[in-house]
């Protein structure tokens, strides 16, 4: 076999002593890097690859502005009514912030069933809440049911029209117009928030077992009937409600659905009135009230811990 020229001896020992040379440095660089590591991660930086959660207790998303849309709740409700069909009013009184939004103020609707809570109060005004076992079972009926024949019996108690206008004026609604046909009586949100209130502060106009007993049955409307200004309300928190809903003959059968009451837990207490009118069907105007109730739950003030 023929030797290698003595150039290429050279070369190829000059190749080994840099590849020793480069594995020596490799070596030193690798030992550096892990005492550098060693002395700058925790001990238990391992913990971190396995996503255990940090000791340090971290907010609830749900709590947070994950679930808290950016905007005033004005502007929120607003942007939302304005992507609806037909027209849309809510009022809300944030009662830890002292703070009433009204979204459409102008508008005025017809009650269909919610105007019951109004017949109520104004049966419990003109007997200072002292009333008969017939009349407490009929506005049970009336307001846990929806009977439109309860309704009408308390209704003509009340003085029908007349005698629900001037309770009203003692309220301060001046934005109600009771029809002979009660179905049919106009009002505003706000007004219906006034009314609200009236049941759940203290006053010259309404008895405290009386405002209990109306409360009390507010609460306890039928599974069916509870849809509305409950929306997105968590099930811990109490609500009491009452919804109406009707096909308007004189709007060409559109539907005029309304959901008013208040909402107290989590820290958050409110009254809440959603009026809808000139709506496609019932649905659709259930769907605008849930949605716009689920802006409201998510942007009220959470009263400090005490």
């Amino acid at each position: 076999m023929t030797s290698e020229p003595v150039a290429v001896k050279q070369t190829r020992a000059a190749a080994v002593r840099r590849r020793r040379l480069a594995m020596t440095v490799s070596v030193l660089l690798t030992t550096t890097v892990g005492v550098v590591l060693a002395t700058t991660l925790p001990a238990n930086s391992h913990a971190r690859t396995r996503h255990t959660p940090p000791t340090t207790p971290q907010p609830d998303i749900r709590q947070t502005a994950a679930a808290t849309p950016v905007g005033t709740l004005h502007q929120l409700l607003e942007k939302y009514i304005d992507t609806r069909h037909g027209a849309v009013s809510v009022a809300v009184y944030d009662v830890v912030a002292k703070k009433l939004t009204v979204v459409h103020p102008k508008l005025r609707g017809r009650t269909a069933s919610i105007v019951k809570v109004d017949i109520l109060e104004t049966l419990l005004h003109r007997t200072g809440g002292h009333l008969t076992d017939d009349q407490r079972e009929t506005a049970t009926s009336m307001i846990e049911n929806s009977n439109n024949n309860s309704a009408t019996e308390l209704w003509n108690e009340d003085g029908g029209a007349p005698g629900v206008h001037a309770y009203n004026d003692d309220v301060g609604l001046t934005q109600t117009t009771p029809n002979v046909d009660w179905g049919n009586t106009t009002t505003s949100a706000p007004d219906q928030v006034t009314l609200i209130r009236t049941l759940l502060t203290r006053s010259t106009l309404l008895t405290d077992s009386a405002r209990r007993f109306q409360r009390r049955l507010m609460r306890h409307v039928e599974a069916d009937q509870r849809w509305g200004i409950s929306g997105g309300v968590p099930s811990t928190a109490t609500i009491g409600i009452k919804n109406g809903w009707l096909p308007v003959s004189a709007d060409n059968d559109l539907w005029a659905v309304n959901s008013i009451g208040w909402v107290n837990g989590n820290g958050k207490y409110y009254m809440i009135a959603v009026l809808t009118q000139h709506q496609s069907t019932e649905d659709y105007g259930i769907d605008t009230i849930q949605h716009a109730a689920r802006i409201v739950w998510q942007h009220m003030t959470v009263a400090p811990a005490k």
